[in-house]
């Protein structure tokens, strides 16, 4: 066989292939990425809200799912949220008070209501987000569009917690696993659809589930519907970690000092 007969060959193949992968019909019996199914909605609200769009092929749900509620294939599925508990915070609601440069919590407190989260459940003071976002402005902690990690570190300290970021995510299990609160720095290029940019989430209790660490996502932008919804943590096992990044750790571990 000459070469570009097999060349040729080689071309018909891989072509053959592509055409099966789009169909989803594999007959090799390996495993392929099927580009049919692919999932391009991870973490988006359902249509209509009251939870999460997961792929059930890499996430399994913790209450029950609901189909035609998302965009995708069949293994794309709504996950109803869970109960909300008291001391969750949706930012949403938050408007009165108004920063000189006119940010409120509503726009910029995404960082300041998962903080709050914390406060409300470790310590058992139910702390206003708002009274969070006077005080960062009253002693300069409020930077740019919110609030910088140093910034949470001082106002936890303020409030009796004691915030330590780190990149470890087994420190992170077993601290939501003790019952601690997390923050989480969601990032733009995190594949779950938490924010379109920068974004800070609540993360409260943790289990293993079908051999992967999950996490309990609380997101203090309400619309989004991500309340007490189960979601991976490890980038390896498609979750919210987000592996490649510039610089600075992504999880905080709130504990009472």
């Amino acid at each position: 066989m000459n070469m570009n007969l097999k060349s040729l060959l080689i071309l018909l193949i891989t072509i053959s292939n592509i055409f099966a992968a789009v169909n989803d019909k594999w007959t090799d019996g390996l495993n392929h990425i099927s580009f049919s199914s692919m999932d391009t909605s991870y973490g988006m609200p359902c249509n209509g809200g009251g939870g999460s769009c997961i792929n059930l092929d890499n996430t399994s749900c913790d209450t029950s799912t609901v189909s035609g509620k998302c965009p995708g294939g069949s293994n794309i599925k709504c996950c109803v949220a869970g109960k909300t508990p008291a001391w969750y915070i949706n930012q949403g609601k938050y408007k009165n008070y108004v920063s000189p440069d006119g940010a409120t919590v509503a726009n910029s407190g995404c960082g300041i209501s998962s903080l709050a989260m914390g406060i409300r459940l470790l310590t058992g003071v139910n702390i206003s987000p708002e009274t969070l976002f006077r005080e960062g402005n009253q002693y300069g902690y409020y930077c740019g569009s919110g609030f910088c990690h140093g910034d949470l570190v001082n106002l936890g300290r303020l409030h009796g917690l004691r915030v330590s970021w780190t990149d470890d995510t087994e420190a992170v299990f077993n601290a939501l696993k003790k019952g601690l609160g997390v923050i989480f720095h969601v990032r733009p290029e995190s594949k779950y659809h938490f924010t379109k940019g920068g974004h800070y989430i609540f993360l409260y209790g943790a289990k293993i589930q079908d051999k992967v660490k999950k996490v309990y996502v609380f997101d203090p932008n309400g619309y989004n519907n991500n309340i007490n919804v189960l979601f991976p943590l490890k980038s390896a096992d498609g979750g919210i970690q987000v592996a490649q990044k510039q610089t600075g750790a992504d999880f905080a571990i709130l504990q009472k000092k």
